[in-house]
C-alpha cells in the first residue's frame, strides 16, 4: 500500500509539485497484493504510482490513469527514496519530458533498487516502511487528431448559397478526450457562427460536469505545414451547458484541408493548459445604518457555494475597514476524514462591469491565490480575503462592481485539492526535518569555505598587483604550491553520485 502523506508546491516556472508517499511493508513482502496508490491530480491529469516486484529487485512507475485516444502527455518527473540517515544517501531516478500515451500510460524503472538495499542502506524502518518522494513538473497535454472531411466537391459547395439550408448546420466533431476531470471535444463549423459566413469557427465543447462553469485555457492549431494557423493562448469560459466563446480564424476551411489521394482531412492540434471550475456568488455589502439599533438586522448574510468535490463553503462581505474584505469559510470541514488533512487552493475575483465590452472583468483579490490545510473540526473560523477596492466605492450606487440589486459579484476559481494521510506530526516527518538540517549545515560550511577562498584569492591578486607595480615578478612555484594546497576545498563532495536509469 502507498499512502499520499505530504504535498508541497514549489514556486518555480515548471509548476513543480512534490508528493511524498509512505510505502508499507506489503510492497516488498506480499508479491500478489495490488500496491498501486490512490489517484492524485497533477496538471489536470490523474496519476498513481505503482511497483513491480521480484524477490530481489523493486521497480517503480508513474501511471497516467485517464488516458484518451489521440492524447499524449509530456512531463518531467523523478522518484527519490528518502534515506533515514543522510540526504546524500538518497536514491533518485529521473526522466525529462517523458511521453505518456494511450498505448503507453506507465513509465518508470523496473530495476530501481535491490530489495536487500532497502534495509541494508537504511531506507526502510523496523516495520518495513519507507518514504518515496515524487517530484513532477513541466507538464504538456496535447490532443491531436486528423478529422476526416467530405470530398472536395462538397467542401467547395459549402461556401455557395444554398436556399434550402441543406449545409447551414454542417458541424464536424472530433472524438472526446479527458482533461481536468471533464470530457471535451473539438467542433468545427465551416459556415461560421450564424451559418452565413464564409469563415469557419472552432469550439472547444465540454461534454460533462455541467453543475459548474469552467475557465479553460488552451492553444488550437489547425492544418499542417503551409496550411497551418495557430490561435495562440485562448482564455475561454465554458458555461453550464458546456459551450464556449470559440475561436474564429479569418480563413476558410477549404484553405486548411489536406487533400489526399483517397481521403481529405483537417489536422487538429489542441494543447490544453488549464481547466478550473468556477463558483459565482452575489454578496450584499453592509450598509451604513443611520440607526445603530437596526445595524444587526441589516448585516450581510453569508452566501453558500460548492467546490468541485461538492463541499460547501460560505462567503460574507466585510465592510468594517477602508477596503472591502470577504470572509470565506469551509462549511463542510466536519466531512474531512479522521486522521487526514485536506489541502485546498483557490483564487478569488471581484467582477467589474466593463462599459466598453459589456462584459464582466475579473479583478483579483490581493494576495491571491489562497490555500489552506483543513482537519476535521466542528466549524471553520474562515479566511479573510482582502481587496484594493474601497468601501466608499462599493457603497456608491453607480459603482461598476454592483449589479442591479446593489450586490457585489465574487467569483471563486477552484484550484487543487488533495487528501493527505496523517493529520498530526509523525515520525515520518523527522526524516525530512533531519535532511533539511543536514542540507543547511552543509550549505553553511560551503559558504564559509567559499568566503575563505575568495579572501585568499583577493590577497593573491593584491600581491600580484603590488609586484607588477614595483616591476617585479611573482614566484610561480610559490603560487602553484599555495593553489595546490587549497584544491581539497574545491574537490569537496557533499553528496554521493546516483546512477540514473
Amino acid at each position: 500500500m502507498s499512502l499520499l502523506y505530504r504535498f508541497a508546491k514549489l514556486p518555480d516556472r515548471g509548476n513543480s509539485h512534490v508528493f511524498t508517499f509512505v510505502v508499507t511493508k506489503s510492497v516488498t513482502r506480499d508479491l500478489h497484493r495490488d500496491v498501486t496508490s490512490k489517484e492524485f491530480v497533477y496538471g489536470y491529469q490523474k496519476w498513481a504510482i505503482t511497483f513491480s516486484r521480484t524477490e530481489k529487485v523493486l521497480g517503480v512507475y508513474l501511471v497516467w490513469r485517464n488516458p484518451s485516444e489521440g492524447m499524449r502527455v509530456y512531463v518531467d518527473f523523478s522518484f527519490t527514496l528518502l534515506n533515514r540517515e543522510h540526504f546524500s544517501a538518497n536514491e533518485t531516478f529521473s526522466g525529462k519530458q517523458v511521453k505518456f500515451s494511450y498505448d503507453s500510460p506507465a513509465q518508470g524503472n523496473r530495476r530501481y533498487i535491490p530489495v536487500h538495499d532497502l534495509y541494508a542502506r537504511n531506507f526502510a524502518d523496523r516495520n518495513g516502511e519507507f518514504q518515496l518522494e515524487l517530484h513532477i513538473s513541466s507538464i504538456r497535454t496535447i490532443f491531436e487528431v486528423d478529422l476526416r472531411m467530405p470530398n472536395s466537391a462538397y467542401i467547395s459547395n459549402i461556401y455557395k448559397n444554398c436556399p434550402s439550408g441543406r449545409n447551414n448546420n454542417l458541424k464536424l466533431e472530433t472524438i472526446y478526450f479527458n482533461f481536468g476531470g471533464f470530457d471535451w471535444n473539438v467542433a468545427v463549423f465551416p459556415n461560421g457562427r450564424d451559418s452565413s459566413e464564409e469563415r469557419l469557427v472552432v469550439y472547444l465543447n465540454r461534454l460533462t460536469g455541467f453543475d459548474h462553469q469552467c475557465r479553460v485555457r488552451y492553444i488550437m492549431v489547425l492544418g499542417e505545414g503551409e496550411r497551418r494557423i495557430d490561435s495562440g493562448l485562448l482564455d475561454d469560459i465554458s458555461d453550464t451547458d458546456g459551450k464556449s466563446y470559440g475561436w474564429a480564424p479569418r480563413i476558410r476551411l477549404a484553405d486548411l484541408v489536406h487533400r489526399g489521394a483517397s481521403q481529405n482531412f483537417l489536422h487538429i492540434h489542441c494543447e490544453m493548459v488549464t481547466a478550473n471550475t468556477l463558483s459565482e456568488v452575489t454578496l450584499s455589502p453592509n450598509p451604513c445604518p443611520l440607526n445603530p439599533a437596526v445595524a444587526g438586522s441589516m448585516a450581510s448574510q453569508a452566501v453558500q457555494c460548492y467546490d468541485r468535490d461538492k463541499q460547501a463553503w460560505t462567503l460574507e462581505a466585510d465592510t468594517h475597514s477602508e477596503t472591502l474584505r470577504v470572509r470565506m469559510a469551509y462549511k463542510d470541514v466536519h466531512n474531512v476524514p479522521r486522521n487526514h488533512l485536506r489541502y485546498v487552493s483557490w483564487s478569488a475575483y471581484l467582477l467589474r462591469y466593463n462599459t466598453k465590452s459589456g462584459t464582466l472583468d475579473p479583478i483579483a483579490f490581493t494576495h491571491a491565490p489562497f490555500s489552506h490545510y483543513y482537519v476535521q473540526e466542528d466549524t471553520d473560523d474562515g479566511i479573510i480575503m482582502e481587496t484594493d477596492v474601497t468601501v466608499k466605492e462599493i457603497r456608491d450606487p453607480n459603482s461598476f462592481y454592483l449589479n442591479d440589486k446593489h450586490q457585489v459579484r465574487v467569483q471563486i476559481e477552484w484550484g487543487e485539492s488533495y487528501l493527505l494521510f496523517q493529520a498530526t506530526y509523525h515520525k515520518y516527518d523527522d526524516v525530512t526535518r533531519v535532511h533539511n538540517y543536514q542540507m543547511r549545515k552543509e550549505i553553511g560550511a560551503l559558504q564559509a569555505e567559499n568566503y575563505s577562498l575568495e579572501r585568499q584569492l583577493f590577497s593573491y591578486q593584491k600581491s600580484i598587483a603590488y609586484a607588477h607595480s614595483r616591476g617585479g615578478t611573482t614566484n610561480e612555484e610559490t603560487t602553484t604550491y599555495e593553489c595546490t594546497n587549497h584544491r581539497p576545498y574545491l574537490d569537496r563532495c557533499v553528496s554521493t553520485d546516483t546512477e540514473y536509469a
